[in-house]
């Protein structure tokens, strides 16, 4: 689960972290630590920014769904503006992954900001994305739900 989640938290911040090393702290806690692009330098995730400890959740969340998807019946996965945080690069590569890992469950992607729907039309391949844009209602500005698989 780790392996994989490094995998995924080096491609969700477009390499500048290596991966994730799980250990323990000074009082012999669990703890997980992001090691930087340069193999030695290592964060403890208090020490993220709010962006990046967003990547690495969901490089977690979907290492953990892919993982039970390859011995169980698979579930859809929903995510309500998990990508607010992260500017257009690493919002759109995450798209890409989200495209990826719907070919293996369903991905249902809901935001209300226009950009990351302009991202998901530029980052995700046609024949993968359906997107519902809302009209009506008293959340209907720029209100849109991104599908993919």
């Amino acid at each position: 689960l780790v392996a994989a989640s490094s995998a995924l938290f080096s491609r969700l911040t477009l390499g500048s972290f290596s991966g994730i090393k799980a250990g323990f702290d000074d009082k012999d806690r669990p703890s997980l630590r992001c090691v930087r692009a340069d193999g030695t330098t290592e964060v403890d995730v208090a020490g993220l920014s709010d962006g990046t400890r967003d990547q690495l959740y969901l490089s977690l969340r979907l290492a953990s769904l892919v993982r039970r998807a390859g011995v169980a019946e698979s579930m859809p996965l929903v995510l309500d503006d998990v990508l607010i945080q992260l500017d257009d690069q690493r919002a759109s590569a995450a798209l890409g992954v989200l495209a990826e890992v719907s070919r293996t469950m369903q991905v249902l992607f809901f935001t209300h900001h226009a950009r990351l729907v302009e991202l998901a039309r530029a980052s995700v391949p046609a024949s993968d994305l359906v997107v519902h844009e809302l009209v009506s209602g008293p959340y209907a500005t720029q209100a849109a739900a991104v599908v993919a698989g």
